[in-house]
């Protein structure tokens, strides 16, 4: 297993910085989708697309434990010094993802049928909106198993190769939207085709990249096909364990910022509009101090393999200086800012200004969030998929009841305000958990061996 760097600040920031690009692409691949649409198309080809685009996330980002499973499990092994178990926990990890992926693409008609069933538009919204989803779930398998890849990847600390994966992938969907959409006129289908072509682009990138760490690390174990380790049951079922659980997390925060959309919704569509835009502010900026939380799950993952509190510790030290000292920073540039920025964004003017009057509200999440993103990242690395599912779902219940408090008695305000506590209480929750997790490093046999275990 090959050795890692001394983890500094230095190196904690140079180790950000690919991250913080690569997570960039992704909302501009969406973007420009929504810019072509608007040059060449209609109102329904844009709602075709949201409406599609909003069932196919379901099912995208419910999957998304197959890149936060990966990087934990990767970066206990790594820091084991296991490679055989690190090389089978890629091989596992990339066919629960080429499984999952065929499942969705096979289903993709049925899919389509339910999704329309419940997210109901006018007919030529909804038959554009089949259109993108029926062409984009070409793409399933490539990008479920994309997610696992690059979970491997950042679990090994090679995140500059992320970035490159990610860059392939946004260059490709965006040339080929321009040409399908703009010079063909293929429409919603052709935005679908094109983050399906560049989701298969970027799945050959990072088999490429894994390809080269395997080499790396001295090419293929002696025994890592061995029948017996590969299938070990205690090693599936850990992973099974792991990933449903931080798929029910997953969803606990689908509900989260279903509910904010739609507690704005219930104060009018000028304010509906301006918290949309807020929220995709808040949005760049998780994006961006994710990048934090990925090194924070790396670190904290291999701490846990060495069963080293000291350097979990250090992890947890040396990752969240930076990521709020970032988050105070992108607070402070909202408030000056926003402002601004809105006034260029927003044409319409009740929006525009309902968006700046609830801007400082907005200003405040970096930082507060930070707290939360933080804590993600170190409970993903360790795997403690329990504690982030309990925590998940206390988290909604603290939020729901704050909303229904807070949002009658001050109106959009307090909207805000119980968004606000959303996030406090999504740190809090693993804040309160973080001292057993100190205990379980010192008294855990295996790397991940207490999460296996069933719930007492």
């Amino acid at each position: 297993m090959s050795s890692h760097p001394e983890l500094t600040r230095i190196e904690v920031i140079k180790r950000a910085l690919p991250l913080v690009v690569a997570n960039a692409t992704v909302p501009l691949a969406g973007v420009v989708d929504t810019f072509v649409l608007g040059l060449s198309g209609d109102k329904s080809d844009l709602g075709g697309v949201a409406l599609g685009g909003a069932i196919f996330s379901v099912f995208y980002w419910s999957f998304y434990f197959l890149r936060m499973g990966t990087t934990g499990l990767t970066a206990q092994a790594d820091g084991a010094h296991d490679r055989a178990e690190t090389q089978r926990i890629l091989l596992r990890a990339a066919a629960i993802a080429v499984l999952l992926g065929l499942a969705v693409w096979l289903l993709r008609d049925a899919i389509a049928w339910a999704g329309f069933a419940v997210l109901q538009g006018a007919p030529d919204v909804e038959a554009k909106g089949a259109d993108y989803l029926l062409a984009r779930a070409w793409g399933a398998p490539a990008a479920l198993a994309t997610f696992a890849l690059t979970g491997w990847l950042i679990g090994l600390g090679r995140n500059s190769a992320t970035l490159a994966i990610y860059t392939v992938f946004s260059a490709i969907n965006i040339g080929l939207d321009l040409w399908f959409v703009l010079g063909l006129g293929y429409g919603p289908g052709g935005v679908g085709a094109a983050t399906a072509i560049a989701e298969w682009a970027g799945l050959l990138t990072a088999l490429g990249f894994a390809a080269h760490a395997l080499a790396r690390q001295g090419g293929w174990a002696s025994d890592v096909l061995n029948r017996a380790s590969l299938l070990n049951p205690a090693a599936i079922g850990q992973m099974f364990n792991v990933n449903m659980n931080l798929m029910i997390r997953t969803w606990s925060l689908v509900i989260g910022f279903t509910w904010f959309a739609n507690a704005g919704a219930r104060q009018g569509t000028a304010i509906l509009a301006g918290n949309h835009v807020l929220l995709q502010v808040i949005t760049l900026w998780a994006f961006v101090l994710d990048a934090f939380a990925f090194v924070a799950e790396t670190e904290a993952g291999r701490a846990y393999g060495r069963r080293s509190r000291a350097g979990l510790r250090r992890a947890v030290r040396l990752t969240g200086e930076p990521m709020f000292a970032a988050g105070a920073i992108f607070a402070v540039l909202t408030w000056i800012f926003g402002a601004q920025v809105l006034g260029i964004l927003i044409e319409d003017a009740e929006a525009r200004a309902a968006a700046i009057r609830y801007l400082p509200w907005c200003a405040l999440v970096p930082f507060l969030g930070a707290g939360a993103w933080l804590m993600d990242g170190i409970f993903i690395g360790t795997t403690s998929g329990r504690i982030l599912r309990n925590a998940g779902l206390a988290t909604v219940v603290i939020y729901l009841i704050a909303d229904a408090i807070l949002a009658p008695a001050f109106g959009n305000h307090g909207v805000w305000m119980a968004f606000m506590l959303y996030y406090v209480a999504r740190a809090g929750t693993l804040l309160v958990a973080y001292p057993s997790l100190e205990r379980r490093i010192a008294s855990t046999p295996t790397a991940s061996a207490t999460d296996a275990k069933p719930s007492a």
